[in-house]
């Protein structure tokens, strides 16, 4: 993967983001406010890297599921998450306590009616969002 620099080059998003269904990913510079990488780790602090114990500073940040609750035998909710915390807080560190509760709290925002700027930069409704890469301010190499 060369994270398809020529398109990058040309303010064009990488095929793979481009066209996944769930628009999951989101491209962009960690060093553009007005961007949506930089909304989600310095504003909202949701999107978080793997293992930073190990101290490499990826470029990659990703944002902890929010876990469904298990279902008992009758279809009940049991109050049990399925993705246990401490399996998370293994991958993602103590920063994953935060970020769940900020995407918890705004999702139960959306839900009570209340305007919320993470849970509509999450649910993407207009793809192009997802991509902000303003090539001419910045040297791609």
């Amino acid at each position: 993967c060369i994270f398809c620099l020529p398109r990058v080059e040309q303010g064009v998003a990488p095929a793979c983001a481009r066209q996944c269904p769930g628009r999951l990913r989101f491209v962009g510079y960690l060093d553009d406010p007005e961007g949506p990488i930089w909304k989600l780790v310095n504003k909202w602090k949701v999107a978080i890297p793997l293992h930073p114990e190990y101290g490499t500073e990826p470029n990659v940040f990703y944002v902890p599921p929010m876990s469904p609750e298990k279902l008992d035998a009758e279809g009940r909710p049991t109050g049990e998450m399925r993705i246990p915390l401490d399996y998370l807080h293994s991958l993602f560190g103590k920063d994953v306590h935060g970020a769940l509760a900020t995407l918890l709290e705004e999702r139960e925002r959306r839900k009570q009616g209340h305007k919320s700027e993470l849970m509509d930069l999450l649910i993407a409704y207009n793809w192009s969002d997802n991509f902000h890469l303003d090539t001419g301010k910045r040297e791609v190499m």
